[in-house]
């Protein structure tokens, strides 16, 4: 997938330029609707980002763009291209930036969210110098809207993904905050996904596996994230299968 790369160093350019087609936000929504080509994903990214720089105060173009930041970035961090993952993350930050002025929780969340994957190609000291106010920061978030979710969910993974003794990772915390999260959202499929790997992370099996089964069978989908909920069952399945 050559053009992956090359896709992401020509994209601003292309974005900028005046003879580029402007879409419009529902058509940039129905091409991210068939993500799960690749190139589809790409091409609504490529839209919401553009429609967010030339509308900075339209609230809806700041959000789809920061969340297809993050969910290409971290597709493509999957697929082994993390610097370009990491270059795809910068323009939802800018875009949760601006997004904050309107909803300080949602964009201050999805700009951490996309700072962890902007930070993807920096070395092992750097990276565990930046984890530290991301910590703070989260702490800070959950205190904004105590019963909000999403930054229990957040803290429980960065707990669990990094590593003790080096950094401030601790499984027995990741699984606490995982816990939390669930409990404020106990149909969210991220939610009950981060619950299962805490628990998995922590030696707990049986109770992973009612959890993973439970992200397969009874969550239910966010609405405009679908495909990012059969993408948490698919990696369910796979680790029951694991277990």
């Amino acid at each position: 997938m050559k053009f992956i790369s090359a896709f992401v160093l020509t994209s601003l350019l292309v974005l900028s330029s005046a003879h580029a087609q402007e879409p419009t936000l529902e058509s940039a929504i129905e091409t991210y609707k068939a993500r799960t080509e690749l190139q589809n994903h790409i091409d609504a990214w490529q839209a919401f980002v553009l429609i967010a720089d030339a509308q900075p105060d339209n609230e809806q173009a700041q959000l789809w763009c920061a969340r297809t930041s993050f969910f290409l970035a971290h597709r493509l961090i999957q697929n082994r291209k993390k610097a370009d993952g990491s270059k795809t993350a910068k323009p939802g930050i800018e875009c949760s930036l601006r997004l904050a002025k309107s909803k300080p929780y949602d964009g201050r969340y999805w700009e951490l969210m996309n700072r962890y994957k902007a930070a993807a190609t920096m070395n092992l000291v750097k990276a565990f110098k930046a984890a530290k106010p991301m910590k703070e920061a989260l702490e800070q978030l959950i205190a904004v809207d105590p019963e909000r979710h999403e930054g229990y969910v957040f803290l429980a993974m960065a707990y669990r993904e990094l590593p003790s003794g080096i950094s401030w990772g601790d499984n027995a915390k990741a699984l606490e905050y995982a816990r939390k999260g669930q409990e404020r959202a106990p149909k969210d499929p991220e939610a009950i996904l981060e619950l299962a790997e805490c628990l998995k992370a922590n030696g707990k099996k049986d109770e992973a596996r009612k959890y993973y089964d439970a992200v397969i069978n009874d969550s239910v989908a966010p609405r405009d994230l679908e495909w990012e909920t059969g993408d948490a069952r698919r990696w369910a399945k796979r680790q029951m299968k694991k277990l």
